[in-house]
């Protein structure tokens, strides 16, 4: 992932939005003020979205079900790993 200053994205946008698309990649852009954003290409940005609602939809299921780990199981669970 590369990283671009708001004055070279503008210049290079049509570049920009190719290499995106063609490489599958994202690129930050950054302003004078510490603004920021990531551009990435539409058909990245569907897959993640339907990675997320796939896996949130699993996560609801296993709740429903029962199948789930309090916060305290869990806490203890690291910690254990590394008292050993």
């Amino acid at each position: 992932m590369q990283a671009l200053n708001y004055t070279t994205a503008r210049n290079s946008l049509k570049a920009i939005i190719d290499e995106v698309c063609d490489k599958d990649e994202e690129v930050i852009i950054t302003t004078k003020n510490d603004k920021s954003v990531v551009i990435m290409s539409l058909d990245e940005y569907n897959r993640t979205h339907a990675q997320l609602k796939r896996e949130l939809k699993e996560v609801m299921e296993q709740i429903r079900r029962g199948e789930y780990m309090g916060i305290d199981e869990a806490f203890d669970r690291v910690i254990s790993k590394y008292e050993d």
